[in-house]
């Protein structure tokens, strides 16, 4: 029997389950598909504004911050920045000032923290610095990244165009691609000398962000000493190679910790008894070979918001929850749930489950569903992450709690 079934393949419960595992629990960890994290820049997110850390002690209730803490908060990134730094994938950045990143747009995001060569790029800090595109790759322009950052930031952006050593390539290359061929040393190598003669004078270089992905801190070293320069990257189009380094990090983890790991497979939550006694028994894993009983002491939800199928949207106006069909925090009228313009904030994204401060779901009269079912991450009710950068922050701190409550 399981001591946590972790549902959902995201930052939150890839966190939480190593997180769960670290403490001795048996862990089982199911997920549908992949999360999001693929398709991220790798950067934490954790409050817009000049400072990350007045936006979380500023919360206020029914937001997640307010619900688990500031020193939850704190506690959950520390352990995160532990286990990257010892994955060689350090992150840089502060709770005091958020970093200031480009994108493959000519667009800016603030970060609290980013992977170490994304946070190079910090555009608060002054100074020449050259975009590079590389010949065949289509989904990065540094010219249009150069142009619109330029006008963006009213200062001069250069730009270059590098040769990909070898023949042309018979379909489009993915940031993938590319940065597995980084970490061959004999095309790295060549690599660099194709480039070298275009770079004189040089002494920041922009390159999108290809450049090695479980090997990064190795190609990144060696890139930068053969071309004699300080290199940053600039996330791409998805896949996006930092988003990926950060799953695979959090993945090996789990594994290495001895979370079982089931992938594709829908799950379906299990409840034994009724009223006052009923609890969450486990859940019913729907997979290629049948449907499989996962019996837990503890279930934790971290299946994300309508968007990653954490919630379902019905004909009648009503959402539900995937896993346990909790009820969810929404207007029923559907014509509220969008704003006119893709761009504006939408109402969609504080619909949620309502927890209390131990993430335990709750009822219409707040009182808790189940007392050891719980739920974290996207799933929550309070917060609009994408309007108020919030988003991984929320995501560690619930997963956090959530396993500090399930097993205590």
């Amino acid at each position: 029997m399981n001591d946590l079934v972790v549902v959902g393949e995201g930052l939150t419960g890839l966190f939480a389950a190593w997180l769960a595992a670290k403490r001795g629990a048996r862990t089982t960890l199911i997920a549908y598909g992949r999360g999001g994290l693929e398709l991220s820049s790798g950067c934490l997110h954790l409050a817009s504004g000049a400072s990350p850390r007045l936006g979380i002690t500023s919360s206020r209730l029914p937001h997640p911050y307010a619900l688990v803490g500031v020193g939850t908060v704190f506690r959950a990134i520390q352990a995160l920045f532990d286990l990257l730094e010892a994955s060689s994938l350090p992150y840089s950045g502060s709770l005091d000032t958020n970093l200031l990143l480009p994108t493959a747009a000519g667009e800016t995001i603030a970060a609290a923290f980013a992977p170490h060569s994304l946070a190079r790029s910090d555009l608060a800090e002054h100074g020449p610095m050259t975009i590079a595109g590389l010949t065949g790759f289509r989904d990065f322009d540094a010219a249009l990244a150069s142009r619109r950052l330029a006008d963006r930031l009213e200062r001069s952006i250069a730009t270059v165009d590098l040769p990909l050593p070898g023949p042309a390539p018979r379909r489009d290359l993915y940031a993938t691609d590319l940065a597995r061929r980084f970490e061959d040393p004999h095309w790295r190598e060549e690599t660099c000398r194709a480039w070298k003669p275009q770079l004189i004078g040089v002494r920041k270089l922009g390159l999108p962000a290809v450049l090695g992905l479980r090997r990064h801190a190795v190609v990144l070293q060696a890139i930068e000493e053969a071309l004699e320069l300080a290199a940053f990257e600039i996330p791409t189009l998805p896949p996006c190679v930092p988003g990926l380094r950060l799953e695979t990090v959090l993945r090996e983890a789990c594994l290495a910790a001895g979370v079982d790991v089931l992938e594709g497979a829908k799950a379906v939550g299990r409840v034994d008894g009724r009223g006052s006694s009923a609890r969450a028994s486990g859940v019913v894993a729907m997979a290629a070979g049948g449907p499989q009983l996962h019996d837990a002491g503890a279930v934790l939800l971290a299946t994300g918001d309508l968007l990653h199928g954490g919630l379902v949207a019905q004909q009648n106006g009503l959402i539900r929850e995937s896993v346990f069909d909790l009820p969810v925090v929404h207007n029923a009228n559907r014509a509220t749930w969008t704003s006119p313009h893709a761009a504006d904030p939408q109402p969609y994204a504080s619909f949620g489950v309502r927890v209390d401060a131990s993430m335990h779901p709750l009822d219409d009269r707040g009182e808790p569903l189940l007392p050891n079912l719980y739920a974290a991450g996207g799933l929550l009710a309070g917060a609009r992450r994408t309007d108020e950068g919030s988003r991984q922050g929320v995501a560690l701190s619930t997963a956090w709690r959530a396993v500090e409550a399930a097993l205590p």
